[in-house]
């Protein structure tokens, strides 16, 4: 760790003198590579600060971490590979646990940086994008803020309360906070739908693929999510939403509540730790209890699965190393499969350990795997 990071951490973690401080800054005005690497901590601790899962264990949680520090390989999205660091106790453990999702940040991003790592060269016209109401196309980084859309928006004279497009594709993931507050990380193949403002008596979005929101609290403008044919209804609380092309949509509650409507009118109130699962567009809504950490692994870069058809996997791992997957006989999609997908280890990593769990091999090649029987 060199001079610069430390003196982030410092700053971030309130550690900071006041001759060092103005030193930082003096670094961040003049080079362009240390703002840049200010930028993507502040959004890793900012992060961190913002989800807390309080069911997860947080000893295996900094074990976790100290394994992520010695990988050798780095993601493509450094920042939002390492955004859910969990707390359950006050100082002097929150800090250490807060300098470690910091740390882990700093190995990852210096490496970006230096190396300047891609997962795939094909990858390089793919960016994060926000059609702004007037159809403008503003493309984004991590590090970017809703404030630099909204000067474009007010610039072009665009009213607040239009709709806006901002669009995930694979292989990337995404988080940012809306005008109200409310916190939102997407995850790869997503896109979500929402207002500069909310100007209208519900604060309303529309969401396709997989989000995280934390919502904040006005009771007198109720959140709403429209997603796949459901209405998500809710105040001040935390939840996960997925809903891909041909896939089940699932809501699953972490805080608060929430109430579930589908287009026929049936309507569930959710208590945190359950969740609804819906079949197809116009399915009933089915009650269920979830696994906190394995709904909500994605935000760590990682996915579990359990005694999961072959096609499921495939279908995340195509979302998620930006690669197509192809199955040379249409009887391995049945197939079923446990395990876990890491998005921070190379593709090929990931699918060794699956051919090495089951009757099947793979062939890697151009962007593309082939997955065959042995």
């Amino acid at each position: 760790m060199n001079d610069v990071e430390q003196l982030i951490i410092d700053k971030l973690t309130g550690q900071i003198g006041e001759e060092d401080d103005q030193r930082l800054s003096a670094l961040i005005a003049r080079h362009q590579e240390v703002e840049q690497l200010w930028q993507q901590m502040q959004q890793v601790y900012a992060m961190r600060k913002a989800v807390s899962f309080d069911k997860f264990n947080v000893d295996n949680a900094w074990q976790a971490i100290q394994q992520r520090v010695n990988l050798p390989e780095v993601a493509a999205e450094p920042v939002t590979d390492t955004v859910a660091i969990p707390v359950r106790r006050p100082q002097p453990l929150w800090l250490r646990y807060s300098v470690a999702a910091v740390i882990a940040g700093i190995i990852i991003v210096s490496l970006y940086f230096i190396a300047s790592l891609d997962r795939s060269q094909g990858m390089a016209g793919k960016n994060i994008q926000i059609k702004l109401a007037n159809g403008n196309i503003v493309h984004t980084h991590a590090q970017d803020s809703l404030s630099r859309w909204m000067q474009q928006a007010r610039n072009a004279n665009i009213d607040p309360g239009a709709w806006n497009l901002l669009t995930v594709p694979a292989g990337k993931s995404y988080a940012f906070q809306l005008a109200d507050g409310s916190k939102v990380w997407l995850n790869a193949v997503s896109e979500l739908r929402f207002p500069l403002l909310f100007t209208r008596a519900e604060r309303l979005v529309e969401l396709k693929g997989e989000a995280y929101f934390k919502v904040a609290h006005n009771a007198s403008q109720p959140f709403t999510v429209q997603v796949n044919g459901l209405t998500v209804k809710a105040l001040g609380t935390a939840f996960n939403i997925r809903s891909y092309n041909k896939e089940y949509t699932a809501i699953s509650l972490v805080t608060g509540s929430v109430a579930v409507e589908n287009a026929s009118g049936e309507r569930i109130i959710l208590s945190p730790g359950e969740g609804v699962v819906v079949e197809d567009r116009n399915g009933q809504l089915q009650k269920i209890s979830f696994d906190e950490a394995t709904v909500l692994g994605w935000m760590q870069g990682l996915y579990y699965f359990n005694n999961e058809k072959l096609q499921q996997i495939a279908a995340v791992a195509e979302r998620w190393f930006d690669i197509d997957v192809q199955l040379d006989d249409p009887s391995l999609a049945g197939l079923h499969f446990s395990g876990a997908m890491d998005r921070n280890k190379p593709v090929n990593a990931f699918f060794s350990m699956l051919a090495s769990s089951g009757d099947i091999r793979y062939e890697l090649a151009d962007g593309r795997v082939i997955i065959s029987r042995k």
